[in-house]
């Protein structure tokens, strides 16, 4: 059985009010501002209560007088401000004077100045509408079209065609220029005569060769490039130090000439090159010359070098004296068998055989000759005139005619049939 207290506590529950329920979210109290970045910050009352005092005492500093008043009631409000703040009455009546000067004098300006704005204002309107409707049409024209671009040339002198092409002159600049050259072969070069030195062999202590490249009357990059060569048995070190110098070159010594060849490049001028190549060769030398460690153990690498191989004849192909006799009894079989076919007639001659034929030809044409002679003289002893074919009764026409030659030829063969 419930209690008094359990019905009196649910009595009252039951009559509380529930808390009402939002059934959106509230929107923000500051509205949001359009493309700011800044958070948004409550307006300070008492910034904007000093701004206000500032604004209040720079108007009682100055306290402009109204422009429209005349002059003399202008002069005299500057004196009483002036006499305000403790100027004197003949002072304080020379600065109004002056202050009202000035004022008169700026707002002129100011007038003229604003004239002169507005009229460039206006002519730079009038540019750019002129540019954006673009030039006036030619009504001239056909159809209306605008000028060529590429015929608007510069106006220049009349050309008086006295003067020649550019190829021309670019073609005497170059004989001017050979004819230059001709002149320090003729005139200069002589003179370097006195210079010369006769060649002499280098010394045995002059073991390194220098090449460096040289560009007259130009700077190139690859002037500065310096390239030394030297041989190995020049260097005066034992056999073992020379093996152990090759092997410290690596790829830049030549098995073939049995020299060490070395460039630099490194620095801006060729005399930097040189000693770095100097210094180099000093300690690949002095590190050769160190016994502690001859590196006998490592191997000569000729990889970077590979030596062309000559094919040779192989040692099988060799003719042996077997052999030799194999091919000598081959040799005087085949003799004696061209010798019995030559004395049994069985050997064709292959000159004589074309000499039979060609007198064969001969011979053919010789007769053919004879019988068109014959028949030529029987035609001229029995001249036949051209009739139609045999039978006819001398009724052919024309297309049937046979000469005379092809009369009497078919009048010789029925002649020999019969």
């Amino acid at each position: 059985m419930a209690s008094a207290f359990s019905i009196a506590r649910l009595s009252l529950s039951a009559s509380r009010r529930l808390p009402s329920l939002y059934s959106h979210c509230p929107g923000p109290v500051i509205s949001p501002r359009w493309l700011s970045t800044s958070a948004s910050r409550w307006a300070n009352s008492k910034r904007d209560q000093w701004i206000r005092q500032d604004e209040e005492l720079d108007e009682e500093l100055v306290d402009e007088v109204p422009p429209d008043l005349p002059r003399e009631e202008k002069i005299n409000a500057q004196v009483r401000q002036l006499m305000k703040f403790g100027f004197g009455a003949k002072e304080a009546r020379e600065s109004a004077l002056s202050l009202v000067d000035a004022e008169e004098e700026d707002r002129e300006n100011a007038g003229i100045e604003d004239v002169m704005s507005d009229a460039e204002e206006k002519d730079l309107e009038e540019e750019l509408l002129a540019i954006s409707l673009g030039p006036k049409p030619n009504r001239q024209s056909l159809w209306y079209d605008e000028d060529d671009p590429e015929t608007f040339t510069k106006e220049h002198a009349q050309f008086d065609e006295d003067d020649m092409t550019s190829m021309a002159h670019g073609k005497l600049e170059e004989v001017r220029e050979m004819r230059h050259y001709c002149r320090l072969i003729v005139w200069e070069m002589p003179l370097l005569s006195k210079f010369r030195k006769p060649f002499a062999l280098p010394k045995s202590d002059e073991v390194l060769r220098w090449r460096y490249t040289t560009y007259m009357g130009e700077s190139h990059p690859a002037q500065k490039k310096v390239v030394v060569q030297f041989a190995v048995d020049d260097m005066g070190l034992t056999p073992v130090q020379a093996d152990k110098l090759r092997k410290l070159a690596g790829p830049r010594y030549d098995p073939a000439m049995n020299m060490i060849k070395m460039s630099c490049e490194s620095f801006e001028f060729p005399a930097q090159n040189r000693r770095h190549l100097s210094d180099l060769i000093d300690k690949l030398v002095a590190e050769a010359k160190d016994p502690t460690d001859t590196f006998e153990d490592v191997p000569l690498d000729l990889r970077h070098k590979p030596m062309p191989t000559k094919p040779r004849f192989p040692i099988e192909w060799r003719l042996t004296d077997e052999r030799r006799r194999q091919l000598e009894e081959q040799r005087k079989a085949t003799a004696l068998a061209e010798d019995k076919r030559i004395e049994e007639g069985c050997l064709v001659d292959g000159k004589l055989a074309l000499k039979n034929f060609l007198s064969r030809l001969d011979a053919k044409e010789e007769l053919a000759k004879k019988v068109l002679e014959k028949a030529g003289q029987v035609d001229v002893q029995f001249p036949i005139p051209a009739m139609g074919g045999l039978g006819s009764g001398g009724g052919g026409s024309s297309s049937t005619t046979k000469s005379s030659i092809d009369w009497m030829r078919e009048k010789t063969r029925s002649w020999s049939r019969r």
